[in-house]
Parts: structure tokens; sequence; C-alpha cells
């Protein structure tokens, strides 16, 4: 229950165990509390801030914020334990709102009314990821491969919200699947990505989005013609339209990559983005100090960094390439498909140093020169 107006306890873990993380910030004597469900994340530790924790408590609204360990979609055996501490914790809130991005937005939806919640927010959320249920499903399949999957069998939330692209494959048919269970209000984000967070944020939306839901007032029509409005302001939206741009036309990519650059200039990973356009229309020079510049931004972010791998790589600096992937394979064990990246590139090497003994017993230096870069 909520404290004494104007007062602010301090976070109290709900539960804990070596996998889940139940931490509650309240106190501020509102009527309102969100529980929030953490995203997929390569920082392996509870100790962290939860999804949206800065938000809420710089909003004064009470917020308990589930985290885990590990990129399980939440399927624990402790997860019961865990759901029950925190239904005790929001019985006494008039409005309990469940609320996640893609694997969090997941366990919003699905979890949400075991935690005594009748509203969901969903940004991008999985049906499931469990390939016996969305067989279509394959960009977290590492994931996947390691869970034991379980069968709470939870009611659905009385309203749910799913924010979603529906261009993106995946997730239109996520949110089919959704609405095939229990009614469901869909805020369609064209050319939004996975996940939509970053373009709402970037187009101011994200919290007239959440305040409209508390206050029961959310006219999802309005809401999107609006975002679509303001989409020219988010690096996000034109770095989503230059992913999706075909690779024969190399030009525009980069020009796309340049305009979300130009949008939101402190954004490394939209740096990055344009450094692999820039790679892929051949203009390795100019790509070189792009990609430096956003391994500077992150503090030597993985994403990053693996970017500059395959940059070197297209150089034609092979053992460089090698040299920065398994120094990423030692800083990033958690990272399952970095120990592919080396593999690949060091059987590219052994191939070749092959193919240039072969040309040089033939005398072939013109290949030769080619395969050196």
């Amino acid at each position: 229950m909520n404290v004494q107006p104007g007062r602010i306890a301090a976070p109290r873990e709900l539960f804990r165990s070596d996998d889940l993380l139940v931490r509650r910030r309240g106190g501020f004597g509102g009527n309102v509390c969100y529980v929030t469900f953490d995203s997929y994340t390569d920082n392996r530790t509870l100790d962290r801030q939860g999804f949206g924790e800065l938000y809420f408590d710089g909003r004064g609204i009470d917020a308990i914020h589930v985290l885990s360990c590990d990129n399980r979609w939440y399927q624990y055996d402790e997860l019961p334990r865990a759901l029950a501490a925190i239904a005790s914790a929001t019985r006494n809130y008039e409005r309990v709102i469940a609320y996640g991005s893609s694997m969090g937005g997941f366990a919003a939806l699905h979890y949400g009314s075991a935690c005594g919640a009748t509203i969901g927010i969903a940004l991008s959320p999985q049906y499931s990821v469990d390939p016996a249920v969305v067989p279509f499903e394959r960009r977290w399949a590492d994931d996947a491969a390691r869970i034991a999957f379980r069968d709470h069998d939870i009611p659905a939330l009385e309203t749910e919200y799913i924010v979603y692209d529906p261009r993106d494959a995946h997730d239109r048919r996520h949110f089919a699947l959704f609405a095939a269970r229990a009614p469901v209000e869909g805020i369609e984000v064209p050319h939004g990505g996975h996940p939509v967070a970053a373009y709402l944020s970037e187009t101011g939306l994200l919290g007239p989005l959440l305040e409209a839901t508390e206050a029961g007032a959310l006219d999802a029509a309005a809401f999107t013609a609006e975002l679509r409005r303001r989409r020219r302001r988010s690096g996000h939206y034109f770095s989503i339209l230059a992913e999706r741009t075909p690779p024969y036309r190399p030009r525009q990519k980069v020009a796309l990559a340049e305009l979300a650059v130009r949008t939101q200039e402190d954004n490394a990973v939209y740096h990055s983005q344009l450094a692999v356009a820039l790679d892929a229309a051949g203009e390795h020079e100019r790509a070189n100090p792009v990609h430096r510049r956003a391994i500077e931004m992150t503090g030597g972010g993985v994403h990053q960094h693996h970017k500059l791998v395959l940059h070197l790589e297209q150089r034609g600096e092979l053992g460089r390439a090698i040299e920065l992937a398994e120094q990423l394979v030692a800083d990033h064990p958690d990272v399952l498909w970095l120990p592919r990246l080396c593999q690949r590139l060091r059987r590219k090497r052994r191939h070749s140093h092959w193919a240039g003994r072969v040309a040089r017993m033939l005398g072939l230096d013109p290949l030769l020169d080619q395969l050196s870069g």
C-alpha cells in the first residue's frame, strides 16, 4: 500500500532467487502501480535498473520491477512464487498496469493478471518463442533451445494494448496470436521496427501513451495518427527504412542511415548502422572512423565491436578481425552467437590459405593478389 504522499520508501526486494529479482519502488502516494518486466539483455546481473525504473521514479509513480539474469522468457520454476509476492504488494492499488517490451512484453501480457494487473501495455511482444508454438520465430533460436518451456495457464488481462510494427512479419504474426487469445487493442507503428520503444521515445509519445492508459483515456486511432505525424522526428524510423532498403540500392541505404544519424546524433546504434551501410557501398575508408565513433560512444559495446569485426573482414584484414572476435568471446562469454562468428572467420582464413597455396602452385598471381585484398 502507498505511504503518505510526498514520502518515498526505500527500494525493497519482494523476491530474489538466482535467476529472478522483484524490486518495489513505492511510497509516492498514488493509486496507480506498474509491474514491469525487463527486456532481453546482455547485462547478466540482477543488480541493474528495472524497465522504466528511472522514468516512473521521476514521475512519482509506484512500480514493481521484475528482472531476470538470463534470457529465458521468465520460464523459471520459481516464477509463480515471484508473481504471488507481486500480487500481495499490489492488492490495495486502484489501477495496476503490467508493462514491458519484447521479451518483457511477452511476460507482461502472459503473467500480468497473476500480479494483480487488469491492464497490459506491451511494445512488440512475442506471443511465445517456443518452436512448438511459433515455428516461424527464429530470431532467438539459440536462447529458445536452452529453455524448458512451462505452461503457467494464467488468464488474460481485462484490457491489453499492443504497440507493434505491422510491417515486421514476425511481430505481425505474434499480434495475431494475442488477438486470437483475448480482445486486444492494436496500435500500429509502420516502420517502427523491433521493438518500437525507440520510435515512441524519440517522437515524444511514450510518456503520453502511458499517461493516457493510466487515465483510462487512450484513443488508439488518434494516437496512431499522431505517431505518423511525428515520424520524421525519429532517427529509429529512418534507421528501419535503411535496414529495409534492398541491398541493390546501397546509396539509398547510406542516405537513410545518414538521416538517422542527423536526427539523433547521440545514438551509437545509428552511427554503427551508417558505418555498415558505407561498407556495403564499398566506402570502407569512410566507414572506418564511423565504426570507431560508435564504439567510443558505447564505451565498447559488443554489437558495435561486432560491426567492426565485419568491417575488418570486408577489408581483407582477417587476422585483425579474428583477434578482435576472440577478444569479444573472452569478454562476453554469455553472448551465444560470438563463438560461431570466430569459427566462421577461422574457416574463411583456412580456405584463403588453402586457395593461396593452390594459386602459388599454379602460378596464378592475380588470384593470389585478389585473395590478399
